[in-house]
């Protein structure tokens, strides 16, 4: 064997007896699947929502001018009522000998001044020729002024009197809906006691809510969303939305003291007497648009050591976390916002496994929105 063929020998021996080997025990690691999407880029409404409380439009006490005793209720709890729709009656018989006898004065009053004014005439011919005293007529002046008196006075309380009568008849002085009765027949009333009833105009309904003044100040003021004139969305306490918008009505000149808030007024049609007073409701309005925000699932963020991320996986199959900063939500996706593109590939399905990975632990198999993930 020639020099050259023993070098040659002895250097593949060599590199043979060098060539690694699998050490034994050691495991190979998982592979696990992920899907990926890419993130959604669209115009996103943002809506703020605030507690609010129903009022009625007008609420009316209903008191008696007079005392007594009620008679008879005319009307049924919770009943709707008219402007003028008699609700009690009181018991007037007291009233109606009052007017009775106001009545009789008068007519007596009335014959009185008749008779005073007929002496005057009956003296003016007679004081003119001389066959009777001036003072004679004159008195009899006096006489049928006094009684024109006495007639006017008998009047005014006959009027009195009718007005007493009248007051004992009671009648709902709007249209509305009669509250739950706090007086019946039986009971002894006065314009100085307990309203007997409560009616409340529940068309439109009133609606109360208050704002923050950062609230305010971030949506514009009254050239923003919340100005007069601006609609709002009601939700009903049961999770309803109302079939009819609210129109704000007013907004305080004054922000509070105690809460730092500001109240707005607002009105709602009432359908069908369906909306009562006390209800609470919560009012919505869109305040602001994020034109061309990036949205991902809700399930594709990781949260690491109090903040927010999302994995990507890169064209070499690894990944990397991409810090985001979250916002509102919309059918089940987030707005991010942060170094994130619209063409990456992000990890909604296996975040666990892809965490895995990116600390050395585990391989993917990454399906992209292509092979498998969902757009």
């Amino acid at each position: 064997m020639t020099d050259k063929k023993m070098v040659f020998l002895i250097a593949l021996l060599a590199l043979t007896g060098c060539e690694p080997k699998p050490r034994a025990g050691v495991a190979a690691l998982p592979e696990y699947a992920v899907q990926t999407v890419h993130p959604s880029v669209q115009d996103v409404t943002i809506y703020c929502e605030w507690i609010g409380r129903l009022e009625a439009e007008v609420t009316a006490e209903v008191l008696p001018h007079v005392e007594g005793y009620v008679k008879q209720r005319c009307f049924a709890n919770g009943q709707t009522v008219q402007k003028g729709q008699v609700l009690y009656l009181l018991d007037d018989s007291l009233y109606a000998e009052a007017l009775s006898r106001a009545r009789q004065e008068e007519t007596e009053a009335a014959a009185q001044a008749r008779e005073a004014q007929e002496n005057v005439e009956y003296y003016r011919p007679l004081v003119q020729d001389g066959a009777v005293a001036r003072q004679t007529f004159t008195e009899a002046l006096r006489g049928a002024e006094a009684a024109d008196a006495a007639l006017a006075a008998a009047r005014a309380a006959v009027e009195s009197a009718q007005t007493n009568v009248d007051y004992c008849t009671l009648r709902s002085p709007l249209n509305g809906i009669a509250g739950f009765a706090d007086a019946d027949v039986g009971s002894y009333v006065s314009p100085n006691g307990n309203p007997m009833v409560t009616v409340s105009c529940i068309e439109p309904m009133r609606v109360t809510f208050s704002i923050t003044e950062q609230d305010w100040l971030n949506q514009g003021g009254v050239q923003g969303a919340l100005r007069p004139g601006a609609e709002l969305e009601v939700v009903l306490a049961n999770g309803n939305v109302y079939p009819h918008r609210a129109v704000i009505t007013g907004v305080d000149n004054v922000v509070a003291d105690t809460m730092g808030t500001l109240q707005m007024d607002a009105r709602v049609p009432n359908e069908g007497d369906l909306l009562r007073p006390g209800m609470f409701v919560n009012v919505r309005a869109a305040v602001k648009v994020l034109n061309g925000a990036m949205m991902v699932p809700v399930g594709a963020i990781v949260a690491q050591q109090g903040k927010q991320f999302v994995l990507v996986t890169e064209a070499s199959g690894k990944v990397k976390l991409v810090p985001v900063t979250t916002g509102v939500t919309r059918q089940g996706l987030i707005v991010v916002q942060g170094a994130l593109k619209p063409q990456d590939c992000v990890v909604t399905v296996g975040t666990q496994q892809a965490l895995m990975a990116l600390a050395g632990r585990a391989k993917l198999h990454v399906l992209t929105p292509a092979q498998g993930g969902k757009d």
